[in-house]
């Protein structure tokens, strides 16, 4: 028992280690003067996405078998494709997560730069449980000279799901009713976690 103690104790370590912080010091009044006018969203270079939608809709326009998708994967072409299909998804939900919160006078614009963003897919989800990811930073720029305001280096967010058979069964048809996908929760996430962490809470 005192082993597995350490064992769990380790992990939290472990956790804790990696997570990245970054103060916040604006005031109130920094916040509420600043209006949101835009929201960018790019990639790192060797930016992690493993979107399902996007690559099926890669492969239906391409025509690829399922082997042919495999080696396509590999390709800058379909990175940049899928790429291209999720970014206005991260920029219309980071949008609807923070709307109301930044309408003051001051234009600022909010650039996303992403370094991981997987969604799992079902037989994934079924094995092993898996549960779809976002990691990016996020900068909050000056509009009109483009001077940092303020920048978080990395934020990640993830949404638990059920795993399993059943577990599977059960999210997607919850999903289903709400109209959700994987990608529209762990962004929705993503932008909640940014948004509390810009007005403190709100």
């Amino acid at each position: 028992m005192s082993g597995l103690i350490r064992l769990v104790a380790l992990a939290v370590m472990l956790a804790l280690a990696g997570c990245v912080t970054a103060e916040n010091a604006l005031s109130p009044n920094d916040i509420a003067n600043m209006n949101l006018t835009a929201v960018t969203v790019s990639f790192t270079p060797n930016a992690l996405v493993a979107w399902d939608e996007g690559e099926r809709a890669y492969a239906a326009a391409k025509g690829l078998s399922d082997t042919q998708l495999l080696a396509a994967m590999r390709t800058q072409e379909m990175k940049d494709y899928v790429r291209g299909m999720l970014a206005p998804r991260i920029k219309a939900g980071i949008e609807q997560a923070i709307a109301g919160q930044l309408v003051g006078s001051r234009p600022v614009r909010l650039e996303i730069v992403v370094r991981h963003f997987k969604t799992p897919s079902v037989a994934s989800r079924i094995l092993i449980a898996s549960d779809p990811e976002m990691t990016a930073s996020a900068t909050l720029v000056d509009a009109r000279t483009g001077a940092v305001i303020i920048a978080h280096p990395e934020i990640a967010a993830f949404v638990h799901r059920a795993g399993g058979l059943i577990g599977t069964a059960v999210t997607a048809a919850i999903d289903n009713a709400r109209n959700d996908t994987q990608e529209g929760l762990v962004i929705a996430r993503y932008g909640q976690m940014y948004r509390e962490w810009l007005i403190k809470g709100a």
